[in-house]
């Protein structure tokens, strides 16, 4: 991961989230740094849920995370939800992210 670690390279991204006026209710990390399992080239997977998302449409949110990702420059490929979404766990992602780290 270089210099930062995972954890410091998230709470960025969480700021960076802020900033831009997304209130994060819950972070949740899964996938290889989840798991214990990632390698130095790894990304890092994020699930954000957040009520600031009700109101966005799928593409808004794509653009809002890119630009947040891009404020912290680092390998992380994060999905958006809001509460609601998140509680009904109809995607693939609730599904793989189910047993994520809170972060």
């Amino acid at each position: 991961m270089g210099q930062r670690t995972v954890l410091e390279t998230i709470q960025e991204f969480k700021k960076a989230l802020e900033v831009i006026n997304i209130r994060v209710d819950q972070l949740i990390l899964f996938g290889s740094h989840a798991a214990g399992t990632a390698r130095e080239d790894s990304d890092i997977d994020l699930v954000v849920i957040s009520s600031s998302f009700a109101d966005k449409s799928y593409w808004e949110r794509i653009n809002i995370l890119t630009d947040a990702i891009f404020e912290v420059f680092a390998p992380i490929e994060a999905s958006a939800f809001t509460p609601d979404e998140w509680k009904s766990k109809k995607s693939l992602i609730t599904d793989y992210a189910e047993n994520g780290l809170l972060v």
